[in-house]
């Protein structure tokens, strides 16, 4: 199997097939220098809004790579979007998170405040990291092929998150290791749902009655305490996998 190349453009208004684009510095070194592209090879653009170009590189320079459109395509997202609402790690854990979540094709990203939550820095640093976590983000699509680029918000505290996903969506699931776990499982018509990844110290009993007081239905991902990423991306392959059996 040929291997596949990909960056991410922001496309111009308008093209077609014949036209050429060119791509931005970071994406042409990365091709250039690490991929080894060279003229006449073809790659795949994604613009993480469901549109993928296929192309023919015309002209491969460290600072300025031009390519021939050959095709394009406009993909629907899948169906249904699941947005993580996750408490947010201490460390870098987070950064290591964002690229398997959008490899396995999240559609929303919510960093949780909760009470066990060891990270309490002020939004404005969050803010400040955006920038390096959109990176991880683009990655994760270009890795996987995915033209959909997840949804990344600021922090949220978990009271303010729960009442807005059950306003918005109505089907909310929150892993939890307490009794009275349901098997995750989903109607043909929810177009949306969300899933509850709570900190390494658990919810507290306080937010779980919080939030089953709102109708939230908690599910189970067995036995054992599971890190935060682990937690986080063993529930997304769970519900996809839930969604297409």
């Amino acid at each position: 199997m040929a291997r596949k190349y990909r960056a991410f453009l922001d496309f111009p208004d308008s093209f077609e097939v014949g036209d050429f684009l060119e791509l931005g510095d970071e994406e042409s070194m990365h091709l250039a220098r690490v991929l080894r592209v060279e003229k006449g090879h073809e790659i795949e653009i994604l613009n993480g809004q469901g549109l993928i170009v296929q192309g023919r590189c015309v002209q491969v320079f460290h600072r300025a790579v031009k390519v021939e459109v050959l095709s394009v395509e406009s993909l629907p997202i899948v169906l249904p979007k699941i947005h993580l609402g996750i408490a947010m790690p201490k460390g870098g854990k987070w950064d290591d998170l964002l690229r398997p979540l959008t490899e396995l094709g999240v559609q929303r990203i919510t960093p949780l405040l909760t009470d066990r939550t060891e990270v309490r820095a002020a939004v404005d640093k969050f803010e400040s990291k955006r920038k390096k976590w959109a990176k991880q983000l683009t990655e994760g699509c270009k890795q996987s092929g995915n033209p959909w680029l997840p949804q990344l918000d600021l922090p949220v505290r978990f009271k303010d998150f729960i009442l807005d996903a059950k306003a918005n969506t109505g089907c909310i699931w929150m892993a939890s290791l307490s009794p009275g776990t349901e098997e995750l499982s989903f109607l043909p018509d929810h177009l949306e749902i969300t899933l509850l990844i709570g900190p390494e110290g658990g919810w507290t009993k306080e937010e779980e009655q919080n939030f089953e007081s709102l109708g939230g239905k908690k599910f189970s991902l067995g036995p054992y305490a599971l890190r935060v990423e682990n937690a986080a991306i063993s529930a997304l392959a769970v519900a996809r996998h839930a969604y297409l059996s």
